[in-house]
């Protein structure tokens, strides 16, 4: 979470000041019970760094468990060393995440949490008349004062997390949460265990520490791995599920979209980015997403994006810091990124794109997390094939493949949609033009029908300039182009039709008189007549608008000596 400068400074202001304050406090108020043993006192630190490091993790909460250290150490040697050594423990685990210097403001937060955690425990077992005599396993009293410690460390550090968090992060945590309750089963279950520690090394000696320590280790270990393991199993079945619903989608955009909705959803991400191969050997900034942050990226490197040559694009790596990728990917990813997911979309061994996945935070992604974004990346490659191929065919499909318009089917398709919107008040009114070519047919018998053509190829161009996004255009037979308007009354309607017509008949066309000896060029002048109709002012029935308009063409225009607009006149 972000953390203002402000805030940062003020937290390195109050941990100045009490880590002093503290440490003198808890080494005035702590019994003297004579020497240390400084071999023995070094071995309790390493217990505290080895299991500070090996967290258990619960519902995706790492949850720290020292508490069965802390107790012993606390119990032999006294508040002033438990707080020496937990602090150790602190900075050294701080110190391997090797955090970001924004991030730097963890380090005396997380000390000044664990000095008021065991000045305010180990107070009240001073105040209840505990020492650090060594007591017997009978002993009923101590026995006592060992649980309260144990429940007033675990409770003040979770008050202390509700109190400061708020402050801090500008976010405020539930009192009692699912992590409280497993974290107080823990600690039950670790209790004894500290205890044993106890009565072991003042039996046995510090060899205690490694006949405790040892499997103690070893079953946090086990329970990491296990977790991992599991973790590892439910990122698959996520990515198996997320794959083919990916693979279900049949529009590019919809792809991408749905690509990008999942993986923030699935992994822990602050920044996507996905360049795609625009079949010119580049891939070029296509999708980006930030969490809360701003986006953009400058690419400095090179302005027509990466070469789909590079050997970069061809190799999926994972860049655990800053440092790693900076001299590849510099310009491309956030300044403020640490860990980076550099993954080629693949299929059928050509290059589709590359994603680039980045977090804020060092070595948050591991091998297993690499293996699942390229399974994942593969799935994308392959939708994006099967979206291309099927807007390829439809685009087919619903176009003319002389003029490049939408054809009848299309507009029958549309017509309906655009009625179901009416009908539904989502548009107030719908108008349609029927645009009919005057006596094409002797254009073709004088010129031949390739120069029939290329008069429907420039006609078509005109339209849709002169139509533009007002309206949906298309060829709908021979020589009959339509226009849809939807939210345009017939009044409306009437002025865009003498627009039209009054263009084109003033425009010259460009043709080749393919039926004489010699091929040549020739310009000439058509004209259009038009029908025009409306819903819902004289129809609310989609064919019903279509014969109406088609009937205001040739009877109220083709009739009266056509290049003229016309409506219907119910």
């Amino acid at each position: 979470m972000f953390v203002d400068k402000k805030r940062r400074i003020g937290i390195w202001v109050v941990w100045s000041f009490l880590f002093p304050l503290l440490v003198s406090y808890a080494y005035i108020i702590t019994p003297n019970e004579g020497e240390w043993h400084w071999g023995d006192v070094f071995i309790f630190c390493l217990l505290f760094i080895g299991a500070a490091m090996i967290p258990i993790v619960v519902n995706n909460t790492p949850l720290s468990m020292t508490q069965w250290v802390t107790l012993a150490t606390f119990l032999d040697f006294g508040l002033f060393t438990e707080l020496v050594l937990s602090q150790i423990a602190v900075f050294v685990v701080l110190f391997r995440l090797k955090l970001p210097k924004e991030q730097w403001y963890r380090y005396p937060l997380n000390s000044t949490m664990f000095l008021l955690v065991s000045v305010i425990s180990g107070q009240l077992y001073y105040l209840f008349g505990g020492n650090h005599d060594v007591y017997t396993i009978n002993n009923s009293s101590f026995l006592s004062l060992a649980a309260l410690y144990m429940l007033v460390y675990f409770l003040s550090n979770h008050w202390l997390l509700n109190f400061i968090y708020p402050i801090i992060y500008k976010t405020k945590r539930p009192i009692v949460s699912e992590d409280f309750l497993w974290e107080l089963l823990l600690l039950i279950g670790i209790f004894p265990i500290g205890l044993i520690l106890y009565f072991l090394y003042n039996t046995l000696g510090i060899i205690s520490a490694f006949l405790i320590g040892l499997p103690v280790m070893s079953m946090l270990f086990v329970l990491n791995t296990y977790y991992r393991s599991q973790q590892m199993n439910q990122y698959l079945k996520k990515a198996v599920e997320f794959g083919h619903r990916l693979t279900e989608q049949l529009q590019e955009n919809e792809v991408l979209d749905v690509f990008i909705q999942n993986v923030i959803r699935i992994f822990p991400i602050d920044y996507i980015y996905i360049f795609q191969d625009n079949r010119e050997n580049q891939l070029h900034l296509t999708r980006k997403y930030g969490r809360g942050m701003d986006t953009t990226i400058d690419i400095v490197q090179d302005q027509n994006g990466f070469s789909s040559v590079d050997g970069l694009t061809k190799q999926a790596r994972l860049y655990k810091e800053k440092r790693e990728w900076r001299r590849t990917l510099d310009g491309y990813v956030p300044n403020d990124a640490e860990s980076v997911l550099s993954v080629p979309a693949m299929n059928n061994n050509e290059l589709i794109g590359l994603i680039i996945i980045a977090s804020t935070k060092k070595r948050e992604y591991e091998k297993f997390h690499l293996l699942i974004i390229e399974m994942l990346s593969s799935y994308l490659a392959i939708a994006l094939e099967n979206a291309r191929h099927y807007e390829k065919t439809k685009h087919q499909s619903e176009r003319c493949h002389l003029t490049h318009l939408y054809n009848a089917r299309a507009f029958t398709e549309t017509l309906e949609k655009e009625f179901h919107r009416l009908n539904g008040k989502k548009i107030r009114s719908l108008s349609l033009l029927i645009i009919d070519i005057d006596h094409f047919k002797h254009v073709n018998d004088t010129y031949g029908h390739q120069s029939g053509n290329e008069i429907l190829c420039q006609l078509a161009d005109l339209l849709r300039t002169l139509v533009g996004k007002i309206g949906f255009l298309a060829r709908y037979g021979g020589e009959e182009f339509v226009v849809l308007l939807p939210n345009v009354d017939k009044e409306k309607a009437n002025l865009l039709g003498e627009r039209i017509r009054k263009t084109i008949e003033n425009r010259t066309f460009v043709l080749f008189d393919d039926l004489s000896e010699v091929r040549r060029k020739l310009t000439v002048r058509i004209t259009v007549s038009i029908g025009v109709a409306s819903a819902p002012k004289d129809t609310d029935d989609p064919m019903t608008l279509l014969r109406y308009a088609d009937r205001a063409l040739y009877v109220g225009a083709k009739r009266v000596g056509r290049n003229k607009v016309s409506h219907y006149v119910g």
